[in-house]
């Protein structure tokens, strides 16, 4: 919406709320169309009944396209003042905002809203009923810098005005649906967003939050079991890449026994050095049978070549080795 469709806007809507009512008036001030004053009397059957409450509306350059800013006045215990508070008809909340509505619209969710828990919003406070019901008969005393005395802009009350307090309630519970619609279509987005994220968890992993000692947990890697003993003295013993800690002097090891020294070497190196012994023991045992075998048939060739030259046969020499 450009400027011009705003202005015409605000026009429009300070000359349908010219004529004050006995429960809210509002009109913008005379050098500023953006600023509004309002004042609005506080919902009967509660503790604000008898308050006058002042504030201020700030509209924005695109309004109605975004929602306008709320500024109490006049102290109530419900909404701080001299800030912005939040309310799905706020500029706190734009996502909730509807072109549609307008600032009669925001007088009657401010009515509406008023004896609601304040539930730790923003510019909101949780004074108890005996402290707003005093505060509200201060407020008929207010006195604005721009408006003077604002209890005389409002009409006096001759009636409950249960039909004006059935729009308000109405309107309230129109901005809540909002709210929760609004909510509920962020959860199912970021429920979608975590369904796709984390995959189902196999049928045979345990449910429990404490995993069995037997189960290793995802957040630490496995290491081979180790021996308490070797545990104890790993804890214990100076670690040599710290500065702070001494290195044990060379006759502590010297004279240490020959158990303590076999169970100070870590359980993964003593693993490794019996493997590779292992292995050079298959292999040194390979290396000697064909080494044997080799030498055997030479010595078996020669004696064989022996004997051919001195003119024995093949057969008389296979009987000998035999």
């Amino acid at each position: 919406m450009t400027y011009k469709n705003t202005v015409k806007r605000l026009f429009r809507e300070a000359k349908e709320l010219h004529e004050a009512t006995e429960e809210y008036y509002a009109q913008p001030l005379e050098d500023n169309l953006f600023e509004w004053h309002f004042t609005v009397r506080g919902p009967a059957d509660s503790e604000f009944d008898g308050g006058v409450y002042h504030g201020r509306i700030i509209m924005p350059a695109d309004y109605p396209m975004k929602p306008p800013n709320i500024i109490f006045l006049t102290p109530n215990g419900r909404f701080e003042t001299n800030k912005k508070i939040c309310l799905s008809i706020s500029g706190h909340h734009p996502e909730t905002w509807q072109p549609s509505w307008s600032i009669r619209t925001a007088l009657l969710a401010i009515i509406g809203f008023m004896p609601t828990p304040a539930n730790g919003t923003i510019g909101s406070l949780d004074y108890t009923a005996a402290e707003r019901a005093v505060l509200a008969k201060r407020s008929q005393k207010y006195q604005c810098p721009q408006c003077g005395c604002v209890a005389p802009q409002l009409l006096e009350r001759t009636s409950d005005n249960l039909e004006l307090q059935a729009e308000a309630r109405e309107v309230m519970g129109k901005v809540a649906v909002t709210v929760k619609a609004e909510g509920k279509e962020e959860a199912s987005g970021s429920n979608t967003k975590s369904d796709k994220a984390t995959p189902p968890s196999s049928p045979s992993s345990n449910d429990s939050a404490t995993p069995t000692p037997t189960q290793p947990t995802t957040d630490s890697p496995t290491h081979p079991t180790t021996h308490p003993a070797v545990e104890e003295l790993s804890n214990t013993s100076p670690s040599p890449s710290s500065p702070s800690q001494a290195p044990r002097p060379p006759q502590e090891t010297e004279n240490a026994s020959p158990e303590i020294l076999m169970e100070e070497v870590p359980t993964r190196t003593v693993r490794a050095n019996s493997v590779s012994s292992m292995g050079m023991s298959g292999q040194s045992y390979l290396y000697n049978f064909v080494l044997s075998s080799a030498i055997f048939l030479f010595i078996a060739l020669v004696i064989r070549r022996i004997f051919l030259l001195e003119g024995d046969t093949p057969e008389e020499f296979d009987d000998i080795l035999l």
